[in-house]
């Protein structure tokens, strides 16, 4: 579909629809064409960036304090065991 840049400001929303469902639409103005084609879609997990929030490496924290690893070890190995 080829329209002016007039007429596709008149109809913005419903065009931008079609054009997430796939169309390509051209828009004339001042007389370049400008074409506006569906991306790609991806999930907001798949654009996050990521984020180092930990100063230490995480090891270091578990190994720490090695007897309250061990109790909440063995407090899984229960709940597991349960299942």
């Amino acid at each position: 579909m080829k329209l002016t840049a007039t007429e596709f400001r008149k109809r913005l929303f419903p065009l931008l629809e079609r054009v997430a469902s796939g169309e390509m639409i051209e828009v004339v103005y001042k007389g370049t064409v400008v074409k506006i084609t569906p991306g790609q879609s991806s999930s907001k997990l798949a654009r996050l960036k990521r984020q180092h929030a930990l100063l230490c490496d995480p090891d270091s924290i578990v190994e720490s304090d090695r007897e309250l690893m061990t109790e909440m070890e063995s407090e899984w190995k229960k709940d597991w065991d349960k299942l």
